[in-house]
Parts: C-alpha cells; structure tokens; sequence
C-alpha cells in the first residue's frame, strides 16, 4: 500500500491553476480538480507505470487539460512535489526536491 505525500506548495498549484479555468469558463476548475484527483489514483494504482523524466521525477498528465503531476517513489511513499503546466519549464519547481 503507497502512501500519499503532497508538498505543501502544491494546494497553491491547485488554486492557481483552478481559478485560471475558472476564469475561462465557470466550473472548468472543478473539472480540473476531478481530473486531477483521478490522475492521482492512477498514480496510487501503478507509480512504476510513469517513466522518470530529465529532472529525476515521475511526469503524468491531468486528462483533457494540460497540466502534469511530477512525483517521486520513495520506499513506501508517492511524493506529490509539483502540478504545473506542461508547458513551463521544471526551473519553476526544481528547488522543491528533496
């Protein structure tokens, strides 16, 4: 059994990236934030599923939006570290790792 750990930076990921969609069309940032929910049992289900990207962490992609979860597996632990846009770059996060 994995056990979930979610930097705290990554609620302010959420927010923002919630409220921008928000901003286009009410009730898209729920959306995003059901997306994102499902993208993290999927990562629960098969972390190893997720190949290691350039920077060390495990990228998936939040289905029908353009967003990434980047985590890390340590012994028993998915370690959530960022939810950002797949088009910024990872300088944006890299001082979150471990």
């Amino acid at each position: 059994m994995w056990r979930l750990v979610v930097r705290p930076q990554v609620e302010d990921d959420l927010v923002e990236a919630s409220l921008w969609y928000d901003k286009k069309q009410i009730g898209l940032g729920d959306q995003f934030l059901a997306e994102y929910v499902a993208a993290i049992y999927r990562i629960l289900e098969n972390p190893w599923l997720f190949s290691i990207a350039a920077n060390g962490l495990r990228p998936c992609l939040i289905k029908r939006f353009s967003y990434m979860i980047h985590f890390a597996v340590e012994d028993d632990q998915i370690i959530v570290i960022a939810v950002m846009n797949a088009a910024r770059d990872d300088a944006s996060f890299v001082q979150r790792l471990p």
